[in-house]
């Protein structure tokens, strides 16, 4: 595998993997019962819990311990081999790839120098709403996927950075709506040209929030 710099490879998931299949998404299992599935070069791994549902730890190149209170992997050769050996997948709600993973914080300026000083490098910064409530949102690259940090454009606390959601890509939007079905009504997103649909993930007991696109014009 030709891996970029701090690419993302895997993402677990503390979630009961038939929740997810009922999104029209492939779950395959490993040779060890494990299951999982994969979108572009990334794999998702299941490891259900009864009690938290969400995002477990994730897993990126040259990124070997949490930052923060970002939970980051040692990821091993072993494992990177492994997850570029699982064929490029076709999801029937028809999802393609990863948008963007987002990370909440109480306190921008630090996550974002944390995550510079372990060699994630901002790229782009975007602050809006009202004058005392701004919103900051920093934009960083893990290989293919951005990695967008929302929080307060000034700190609001002590409270640590935690994982909060995912926006996936469809080539079908449409055909995701239809096979999703407990999903928000189509509406033009942030970003110019776009579309954007939200599934009901508390309705069919999936704990990670998450959005659906149309593809970049």
């Amino acid at each position: 595998m030709n891996t970029n710099e701090n690419e993302l490879l895997q993402i677990s998931l503390n979630e009961n993997p038939e929740a997810w299949k009922s999104l029209g998404f492939s779950i395959n299992q490993l040779d060890s019962g494990v299951s999982f599935f994969k979108i572009g070069k990334v794999r998702f791994l299941f490891n259900p819990d009864e009690e938290f549902h969400g995002f477990g730890e994730i897993l990126a190149v040259n990124i070997e311990r949490s930052i923060e209170s970002i939970p980051f992997g040692k990821l091993s050769n072993e494992t990177i081999k492994e997850i570029d050996a699982i064929p490029p997948e076709t999801h029937a709600n028809g999802v393609c790839r990863i948008d963007h993973l987002v990370i909440t914080t109480a306190n921008a300026d630090r996550t974002t120098s944390a995550l510079e000083n372990a060699g994630v490098t901002a790229k782009g910064t975007r602050t809006f709403g009202e004058k005392n409530n701004r919103v900051r949102q920093t934009f960083f690259w893990l290989g293919e996927v951005i990695l967008e940090l929302v929080g307060p454009d000034q700190a609001t606390g002590d409270a640590p950075a935690t994982l909060w959601g995912l926006a996936l890509v469809s080539e079908d939007i449409e055909r995701t709506i239809a096979v999703i079905k407990n999903c928000t009504p189509l509406k033009e997103a942030v970003q110019p040209g776009r579309k954007i649909t939200t599934v009901k993930n508390r309705d069919v007991g999936v704990g990670v929030p998450i959005a659906i696109m149309t593809p970049h014009k």
